[in-house]
């Protein structure tokens, strides 16, 4: 057989000229690349052959086809693409993917994969495994309910519900998880819609947070505790009204051995007053189980207005309400909400030094309840304004900034928002929205 100079000879020095009657193993090993020989070996027997050929630093894609005359292989034509580049670009994704699998794999936060219109994992890394006490393999026979504490569920079919309908914006929520040991933990999830292999797919990642929320737990009753003992000066002031009160109506009484039905009655709206300051003050201090139940806001609003009422006189401050009628009950845990309440009604309170009005407002726009409180103080700088919510950052002279930062967070995990208007020297308005229903 001859051996024929073609492009892939010329461009790697090969003459023909130099290299006819020899073996066509010496030229293999003249060309060092005498690892080819096997698939030449092959050709010669009569069998189309492809194999990869390097030579420097190119790659080649070969193929060695044999010429039969009478049933003998007589030449054979060899061909190379210059796979180069295909070479470099499938490394690279390689390596990528190698990068992309480890960054998942060995990530803090637990990774799923998810279809859309089909139950259970698809994926799941093996950290999302570690937070729920599960192996990948168990969790990939699982469904997302079954990480879900059972008064929870609803959140996680209510999402689902949403991606079948089409909805394909970020989802970002928090719910409370059910582990392979029964305890319970807090959990936070950011998912997204995506495609899986061809199929429309959640892609989520999830951890567990339930350290931060005891932390932020503790900051809101560390600054509910705080609110009250500020006001225990007032709260002092507002029960020894009844008891002197009281004091003096005994001391009638004792003139009166068949008594005064008149007397009786004013001494238990007295006693009355006293239990329900006293109540309402425990009720708040004390540890609460968090339980969201539907609420009526304006029994709840009124409760913390008799509350701030003596801290407002004491200020020379008037409290006006304002509710629309017929409010509608709103989801809610309700300690948490009169936290917020109480915590804006005092802000509103001490930001008068010279006395004024507070206006407490409640109304419903749309599907959302508006509850406002106004004061008539000194007002917000813009620039203020940008800060408020943010830790430690207060314009008091005294304050610690974790008031609006915990009455942020508590709005925020209520679905709704706080907004601040403010006009220097003319006055603020904080503005609560919650969602109705």
């Amino acid at each position: 057989m001859e051996l024929s100079e073609g492009k892939l000879a010329h461009k790697y020095g090969i003459h023909t000229d130099a290299l006819k009657g020899m073996r066509m193993v010496d030229i293999f090993r003249k060309t060092d690349v005498e690892y080819i020989l096997p698939y030449y070996q092959v050709a010669v027997a009569g069998q189309t052959v492809e194999y990869e050929l390097v030579l420097g630093e190119r790659y080649f894609s070969s193929v060695l086809t044999p010429i039969s005359y009478d049933g003998v292989v007589t030449e054979i034509i060899g061909s190379a693409t210059d796979i180069t580049e295909y070479k470099l670009m499938k490394q690279q994704m390689q390596e990528a993917e190698e990068l992309y699998r480890s960054l998942v794999e060995d990530t803090l936060i637990g990774v799923y994969i998810a279809y859309v219109e089909e139950p259970g994992f698809v994926y799941v890394n093996p950290r999302l495994g570690d937070i729920f006490g599960y192996s990948q393999e168990e969790l990939v026979r699982m469904t997302a309910s079954d990480l879900v504490i059972e008064e929870e569920r609803g959140i996680i079919h209510g999402h689902q519900e949403r991606r079948i309908n089409g909805d394909r914006s970020n989802i970002h929520y928090q719910f409370r998880g059910l582990c392979k040991n029964g305890s319970r933990i807090d959990v936070e999830v950011l998912q997204k819609t995506s495609t899986y292999r061809g199929k429309p797919a959640v892609i989520g990642i999830l951890q567990d947070i339930t350290e931060r929320k005891q932390a932020e737990e503790l900051v809101r009753k560390s600054e509910l505790l705080s609110v009250i003992g500020q006001m225990a000066a007032g709260v002092a002031h507002e029960i020894r009204n009844p008891l002197t009160s009281l004091k003096g109506f005994v001391q009638l009484l004792r003139a009166y051995p068949e008594g005064k039905d008149e007397y009786f009655g004013i001494m238990l709206s007295e006693l009355d007053r006293i239990e329900f300051i006293i109540s309402e003050f425990l009720v708040l201090a004390k540890p609460q189980v968090i339980l969201q139940r539907k609420r009526e806001m304006r029994p709840l609003l009124e409760q913390i207005v008799m509350i701030a009422d003596t801290h407002a006189i004491m200020h020379n401050v008037q409290i006006i309400t304002s509710y629309a009628e017929n409010l509608p009950s709103i989801v809610c845990e309700e300690n948490q909400l009169k936290q917020v309440f109480l915590n804006l009604l005092k802000n509103a309170v001490e930001a008068m030094p010279n006395g004024g009005e507070v206006r407490v407002s409640a109304a419903v726009e749309g599907e959302m309840m508006v509850i406002a409180f106004s004061d008539q103080g000194c007002g917000i700088s813009e620039e203020q304004l940008a800060k408020l919510g943010e830790p430690f950052f207060t314009t008091k002279p005294n304050g610690t900034g974790l008031g609006l930062m915990v009455s942020y967070k508590i709005i925020a995990n209520h679905g709704g928002t706080i907004s601040v208007r403010s006009d220097e020297g003319t006055g603020t308005t904080f503005e609560i929205r919650l969602p109705i229903g």
